[in-house]
């Protein structure tokens, strides 16, 4: 019985996969430059999708208005388990994992009761309403080893303007948001801030809407040497060269500090080792794939 709820669930999580891929670049403008429209769906949403959700038999509270990871569990019944898989595979009892865009846990939660309480899961989340909840899953799934921090992850210490999304509460962006409304909200670079508390990551999550190339940036002290680490990353090509970087290079700087790269499909729930120019073929043109960046781990 296992074996076919799980096949269903995969099924689900790929004919979404598709409808996504098909249809979001016509909607996302639509929702995004379109008020009254918006509005309207985000009124139904709010009122046909859960305030709590079960991923992996775990209860979240979640967004009921969200055209994002509310709306995906709503209808696959999960988000992204392939790339949550991956990352709970990657972590063993007494391990640091640090989930940069940790929105409300759906991470973050899994890798705390994984790494149990002599390990450390470090959350970073700005935007205020998702950090809300994060901290509520938290509180009622793990061991207290979980800190939770309102910084964003950037290249430098201070400020900048979050720009949130006003239908897609995973889709907030420190780059490339001008058209929104913004929070200003206090930034961090992650190498200094983990070293000046003596933390050393095993496994490090990012989300970060097309941010990535800063968070690298502001990570080169970890890219140095030959230290194991793993790093799970959206990359959206269209995202990084609309916020003005090379995602080729961007790929090109992983391997070059010693980084092997695997492609994870949703789709399939398979990982497989890729070259640079097989990430970028698999790529849609305004979508994104999720990679798993390896260095000292087998």
């Amino acid at each position: 019985m296992e074996g076919v709820w799980l096949e269903d669930m995969m099924d689900r999580v790929t004919t979404f996969c598709k409808v996504r891929s098909a249809l979001a670049p016509a909607i996302r403008p639509i929702l995004e430059y379109v008020p009254p429209i918006r509005w309207a769906a985000m009124w139904w949403l709010g009122r046909q999708q859960p305030s709590e959700a079960k991923v992996d038999g775990l209860a979240y509270e979640v967004h009921p208005a969200d055209f994002g990871v509310t709306f995906e569990i709503a209808r696959t019944g999960d988000y992204e388990p392939a790339t949550r898989s991956a990352c709970i595979e990657l972590l063993e009892p007494g391990m640091t994992f640090v989930d940069i865009g940790a929105h409300v846990g759906l991470f973050a939660v899994p890798a705390a009761i994984t790494v149990g309480s002599e390990g450390r899961v470090i959350a970073f989340e700005p935007a205020p309403e998702n950090r809300e909840l994060l901290e509520r899953n938290v509180a009622r799934h793990t061991p207290g080893n979980v800190e939770v921090h309102a910084e964003a992850v950037a290249d430098t210490e201070g400020s900048l303007t979050l720009a949130r999304s006003q239908y897609n509460t995973g889709d907030h962006r420190l780059v490339n948001g001008s058209a929104r409304g913004g929070v200003t909200v206090d930034v961090i670079a992650l190498a200094p801030w983990l070293d000046s508390r003596g933390i050393e990551p095993d496994v490090i999550k990012m989300d970060v809407q097309g941010a990535e190339p800063l968070v690298i940036k502001g990570m080169s002290g970890l890219l140095e040497g030959d230290r194991p680490l793993a790093i799970l990353l959206e990359f959206a090509p269209a995202m990084l060269r609309a916020a003005k970087s090379d995602p080729v290079e961007f790929l090109l700087q992983l391997t070059r500090s010693g980084f092997s790269l695997e492609l994870i499909d949703e789709r399939t729930g398979v990982r497989a080792a890729a070259t640079c120019d097989d990430i970028m073929a698999a790529c849609p043109s305004h979508g994104y794939v999720n990679l798993l960046a390896k260095r000292g781990r087998p």
